[in-house]
């Protein structure tokens, strides 16, 4: 059975990070080892983390603590170089702290992965691209072939990758500009038409706590990073008429904003979609200085 490798990304939020740790404890797959890093959590949830691991010694999960908070991007990047340095495994899953998973979820997902010849990144829910578009939304409705097609994505809710996708030169993980959102639909992008790697979808039962994380940062942070990063995205993958629509959509986009102002509307989430554009514009990626913005993904966005 190939060896897996499961990470666990947590900032706070470690009542999530318990339930999933305990969920992952009962499954079923025989090969499997847990690496939770913990993206600079508040000391009280980091502790929390440390003590369920002391307490389960034997099951040998690990935690790598990182002491900022990289994003999404950048704390699962430090998990699969963690993954890395197991010359034994296989494969690498990318699993949220919010979800409970079922004893057989990584068996289905393992399945998926070895049901057809080319399938190297398997999800648990996927979208059809819509271009121009801020948010992206996903269906947990398996395909009649298990695979997915031309512009279709994967949500990082829970992501098995191969692990010769980060041993190899074709991507380095996570792009860390996004920080949060969209760094997993561009993830899936760059693997699947440029290296002919395919992409599955698999019938692994989990319960999800949406949001966990992202409720607690403020619509106006949510909106930033989605305008800002949805522009990147379309500018680095849209297609000819993506590129030359894009400058007429961010033009749209302000007009809009700078009339609700106008009109005395909720302004912080206007300016923060302001701040997005112009971000987007001024090359300024990551977090927001002096933010946060762990994660915990919203199935109903991207």
């Amino acid at each position: 059975m190939p060896k897996v490798s499961i990470i666990v990304l947590q900032y706070n939020q470690s009542d999530r990070t318990l339930a999933c740790l305990e969920s992952l404890a009962k499954l079923t797959y025989p090969t499997f080892n847990v690496i939770v890093v913990d993206n600079g959590s508040d000391v009280q949830h980091l502790k929390a983390i440390e003590y369920w691991i002391e307490m389960n010694k034997a099951l040998g999960f690990k935690l790598k603590a990182i002491s900022k908070n990289l994003g999404y991007s950048g704390g699962n990047n430090i998990g699969i170089r963690e993954a890395l340095k197991d010359g034994n495994n296989d494969y690498i899953l990318i699993l949220n702290n919010d979800i409970v998973v079922e004893p057989d979820f990584l068996g289905q997902m393992v399945s998926v992965m070895n049901y057809r010849a080319g399938i190297k990144v398997v999800g648990v829910e996927y979208g059809t691209m819509q271009w121009l578009r801020t948010e992206l939304p996903l269906s947990r409705k398996a395909p009649s072939s298990n695979e997915l097609q031309k512009n279709q994505y994967l949500s990082g809710l829970a992501l098995l990758v191969y692990r010769g996708i980060f041993k190899e030169d074709h991507t380095n993980g996570f792009d860390e500009r996004y920080f949060l959102y969209f760094e997993d639909v561009d993830f899936t992008f760059r693997v699947s038409p440029q290296y002919s790697y395919k992409l599955g979808i698999a019938q692994a039962k989990y319960q999800h706590a949406v949001s966990a994380t992202t409720k607690s940062l403020g619509s106006a942070t949510l909106l930033y990073y989605h305008t800002r990063n949805a522009l990147l995205f379309n500018k680095t993958h849209g297609p000819w008429w993506v590129q030359l629509a894009l400058p007429f959509w961010a033009f749209w986009i302000r007009i809009k904003q700078h009339v609700k102002i106008a009109l005395g509307r909720n302004s912080a989430e206007s300016k923060a979609i302001l701040k997005g554009v112009k971000d987007f514009y001024d090359s300024n990626w990551g977090g927001i200085p002096g933010g946060s913005g762990g994660r915990s993904r919203d199935s109903s966005m991207n």
